[in-house]
């Protein structure tokens, strides 16, 4: 990414009116995302300014890249979806190089390694048929906080077998969390070349790669089945591997992630329907349409809370 920043800094200007795209990054969910609705230079030039976040709950206030790009977000062009690389760099997990996977002896069909963090991945950790599987693993890493930073942070002992276990796996679990991204996990896979089974029905993927190519594209509906889904390509995961090792050199790795990222807001400005300008001015408008979804969440996260109270009682 060094690279990357460095090859940047000559397109840089000093002055948000001299610039032909401005973007809008470290934006923070707090207080209706108080921060972005607060700053003064998007909405000065919202057609050219766009967002990038990579959280679970993107914002609908300002046009832009979004991982967790839901494909009702789609119809009027204000969004593109986009990959994890901010969060790479943030919360770091050293990818191994593809080579190592490949030559790793295959014990097993498919692994996962992931919190209960969504119904799907629940659903998952609970295919009682699937542990009597040989050659799967699933692990509920729910009780361990990946998104937790600063010194005091405790290493976990499932850090030390993340890579291992995908290494020993022919393809491995994407389904959706939190938000409908299959997580950052599906690229450390690409990037490690290893095929992924992406699981969530309505994440937008971001544009470039050919996804069919490499990845096996499951829906939330055939979990069920998932065991046989996967051993009917059973003998491709190595040319999957290679070809999801590919599509993260074209489009997600930091001498190319740049381009994609500008790809991606040359689409949005080719096909928006209604000027950002427009949207802009509704911000009074979206933002209680925004509060009123985020109470709609905490309002089901706490009955789901008393819910699994009363019943272990």
């Amino acid at each position: 990414m060094a690279g990357l920043c460095t090859s940047l800094q000559s397109l840089f200007v000093d002055r948000p009116e001299d610039a032909d795209l401005i973007l809008v990054v470290d934006m923070d969910e707090a207080d209706v995302f108080g921060n972005l609705r607060r700053n003064p230079v998007w909405r000065r030039y919202p057609e050219k300014s766009f967002g990038i976040y990579e959280g679970d709950n993107p914002p609908r206030f300002l046009h832009g890249l979004y991982s967790a790009l839901p494909q009702a977000w789609t119809s009027l062009g204000r969004f593109q979806s986009c990959g994890q690389r901010m969060h790479q760099l943030v919360y770091p997990n050293l990818c191994p190089p593809p080579n190592k996977a490949w030559a790793t002896s295959k014990s097993l069909l498919f692994s996962f390694m992931g919190r209960a963090s969504h119904p799907v991945r629940k659903r998952l950790l609970g295919l009682s048929y699937l542990k009597d599987k040989e050659d799967v693993v699933m692990i509920d890493t729910s009780a361990y906080n990946h998104f937790q930073t600063g010194s005091n942070k405790e290493r976990s002992p499932w850090q030390d077998q993340y890579w291992p276990v995908a290494q020993r796996s022919k393809y491995v679990l994407c389904p959706r969390g939190a938000g409908t991204s299959s997580s950052i996990r599906l690229f450390d896979m690409m990037e490690a070349g290893i095929a992924p089974v992406i699981i969530s029905d309505v994440w937008v993927p971001p544009l470039g790669p050919n996804w069919s190519e490499f990845a096996l594209l499951v829906a939330e509906k055939d979990i069920g089945n998932l065991y046989d889904i996967v051993k009917d390509h059973d003998s491709e995961w190595l040319a999957r591997g290679k070809q999801a090792r590919k599509a993260y050199e074209d489009w997600f790795a930091p001498h190319t992630y740049w381009k994609s990222l500008i790809d991606s807001i040359r689409k949005i400005q080719q096909q928006q329907l209604v000027p950002e300008s427009i949207y802009s001015r509704s911000l009074p408008f979206l933002t209680l349409v925004e509060q009123g979804r985020q109470v709609r969440i905490r309002s089901m996260i706490r009955m789901k809370g008393m819910i699994r109270k009363i019943l272990k009682r």
